[in-house]
């Protein structure tokens, strides 16, 4: 997912393991404006897409 995203032209800042086992959060920035929610939707998408 992370290569996916850089290959899409989003900025992912961050990745972080979470207590659970398998559950992971990344972060989508810096953005400015509108784009951050264009950023995140994307990386949603391709996300399900991958998985």
């Amino acid at each position: 997912h992370y290569k996916a995203c850089l290959y899409a032209g989003i900025n992912i800042c961050g990745t972080n393991g979470e207590v659970m086992p398998g559950q992971w959060e990344f972060q989508v920035g810096p953005s400015v404006g509108i784009e951050a929610g264009d950023h995140i939707w994307c990386a949603r998408y391709i996300l399900e897409r991958i998985t």
